[in-house]
């Protein structure tokens, strides 16, 4: 059975906090995902981090998000960007205006469904180029 929940992406503070600077929604039920990757352990979770960007730096971006989340939706200034599974792709980056990002503080939410690697540096980060077709080289 479905279970719903409204995220106010405005008032994060109305969700409990989980570890590590998270934001819980609901307890798991299973430990795994179907690809293998350990599932948050305390459901869903809302992760958000502030980038200042000059006003040199506002420009068309991507956000490149396939070395350690699973499945979700990414927010930007609270502008619904668009949703992520890079272990199903082909996608593995999500094109972000350039009017979309302010000099200044700017927000990223991602909503993530299922895992995430936090020890995996530079997990988030913007690129000038888009990642379409193909599996993440994890050597690079």
């Amino acid at each position: 059975m479905w279970e719903h929940f409204a995220i106010d992406i405005e008032n994060l503070s109305t969700i409990s906090n989980g570890p590590n600077g998270t934001t819980s929604l609901e307890q798991n039920r299973l430990e795994y995902s179907r690809n293998g990757k350990k599932l948050l352990e305390r459901g869903p979770a809302v992760f958000v981090e502030t980038v200042t960007l000059q006003y040199d730096q506002l420009k068309d971006t991507f956000v490149n998000i396939t070395r350690a989340w699973s499945k979700g939706y990414l927010i930007v200034n609270g502008q619904l960007i668009g949703r992520y599974w890079p272990d199903a792709g082909p996608q593995y980056t999500l094109f972000v205006p350039g009017v979309y990002l302010v000099e200044g503080l700017n927000s990223f939410t991602l909503i993530e469904l299922q895992s995430a690697n936090l020890t995996i540096e530079k997990s988030v980060y913007l690129t000038d180029k888009p990642y379409i077709d193909g599996p993440y080289n994890k050597t690079a």
